[in-house]
C-alpha cells in the first residue's frame, strides 16, 4: 500500500518505517528541515513538509492508502504547546486527508497517558493533548487509535540514563517498588501497527497494546540485573522525593527557559498505582499478542546500549 508516515525520524517512527518497508509498502516519510534523517531506514521516500500546514500536506496525501501519524511531543514548556503540537498537527493532517484521500485509513499513535492510570481521564497535559488528538481523528471516516504504554528498545533516549546507571551498578526504584505499570517492546508495537494496515475489525477502535501482565519497579530492576549479569544496588526513591523533583524541575525550567522532562504532572503519573492492562481486548480484536517479554525487551535495549558505547 501507499503509506504516509509522520515521525519517521523518532524512536517509534523509525522502527515502524523499517517494518512497513520490509512488508513491501511504499512509505512516504514526512520530515522537518531540521530532522535527523540518519536513522530512517533506506527505502523510504523522504519529503520535507510542515505537518502543521494543511496546504503543504495536500499534495503529499494524494492517493494515499494509509496514514500513520506517529509524530508528537513528549516534552513541552506548557499545556498550550502540547496542544499545538499533538492536537494541532493531527487536525491539520485530518483536514488535508479529508480533501486528498478521504478513503484512506488513519492510524493515530496516541498514548496510554490519554486514558490516564485508571483509564477514565488523563492526569497530565501531555495525556490531555493526545486525547484531543484522538477526538480529532474520530471525525475521519476510517480510523484506528493505538494507545501504547512506555515503548522500550534500542535508542530509547529517555531510558538511556537509567540503563547506564544500572550498568554501573546502581538503580533507582520508585516508592515501595510494588507499583505496577504496562510496558511494550518497540518491535512488538511496530509489528502490531503494521498488522493494522489490513485489519478491518480494528477500524473505529481504540487499542491499548502491552505485555499482557503488569510489571513492578522491583521486577524491572530484576530484569536489568539479569541483562547485566550482576547485582545492582537498589535505591528506593520515595514518592515524596519524586514529587519534589518535579517541583524543582519546574522552578529550574523557569530560570533556564528549558522544558523539564519531569514536572509535577509527570511525577503524579510516575507514582500512580492503578494502571490498566487491556492487552486482552487487543488480542480479541486483532488476534495479535506480543512476542518479547519485559526481560527480553530490557536485555535488548541494554545490549544495544553496550554496542553503541563500545
Amino acid at each position: 500500500m501507499k503509506v504516509f508516515l509522520t515521525g519517521a525520524s523518532g524512536f517509534i517512527g523509525r522502527f515502524l518505517a523499517g517494518k512497513l518497508v520490509e512488508d513491501g509498502h511504499t512509505v512516504i516519510a514526512a520530515v522537518r528541515s531540521t530532522s535527523d534523517i540518519s536513522l530512517i531506514p533506506e527505502g523510504c521516500r523522504l519529503v520535507t513538509v510542515d505537518i502543521m500546514s494543511e496546504k503543504e500536506l495536500l499534495p503529499y496525501l494524494s492517493d494515499i492508502d494509509v496514514i500513520f501519524h506517529v509524530a508528537g511531543a513528549v516534552k513541552a514548556c506548557s499545556s498550550q504547546e502540547f496542544d499545538q503540537i499533538n492536537a494541532g498537527t493531527t487536525a491539520a493532517i485530518v483536514n488535508a486527508a479529508e480533501k486528498s484521500c478521504p478513503q484512506a485509513l488513519f492510524i493515530y499513535m496516541s498514548s496510554q497517558a490519554a486514558a490516564g492510570p485508571s483509564g477514565t481521564k488523563p492526569i497530565t497535559s501531555y495525556g490531555r493533548s493526545k486525547l484531543l488528538g484522538e477526538q480529532v481523528v474520530t471525525g475521519f471516516p476510517r480510523f484506528i487509535i493505538v494507545r501504547p504504554p512506555a515503548a522500550l528498545g534500542q535508542g530509547d533516549k529517555p531510558m538511556q540514563s537509567l540503563y547506564l546507571w544500572a550498568k554501573r551498578g546502581i538503580s533507582g526504584v520508585i516508592g515501595s517498588g510494588k507499583t505496577k505499570f504496562c510496558i511494550i517492546s518497540v518491535h512488538d508495537l511496530c509489528d502490531l501497527a503494521a498488522l493494522l494496515v489490513d485489519c478491518p475489525d480494528a477500524e473505529g477502535k481504540i487499542l491499548q497494546p502491552s505485555w499482557p501482565e503488569l510489571i513492578s519497579w522491583d521486577s524491572f530492576h530484576s530484569a536489568m540485573e539479569k541483562a547485566t549479569g550482576k547485582k545492582i544496588l537498589k535505591i528506593r526513591v520515595p514518592d515524596l522525593a519524586v514529587h519534589m523533583a518535579g517541583v524543582i524541575a519546574e522552578i529550574t525550567a523557569r530560570i533556564t527557559g528549558l522544558c523539564p522532562m519531569v514536572d509535577r504532572e509527570k511525577a503524579r503519573e510516575l507514582t500512580a498505582v492503578s494502571w490498566l492492562n487491556l492487552q486482552h481486548e487487543v488480542e480479541e480484536i486483532t488476534g495479535w499478542k506480543p512476542k518479547l517479554s519485559p526481560e527480553e525487551t530490557i536485555a535488548r535495549a541494554m545490549g544495544s546500549l553496550k554496542k553503541q558505547r563500545s
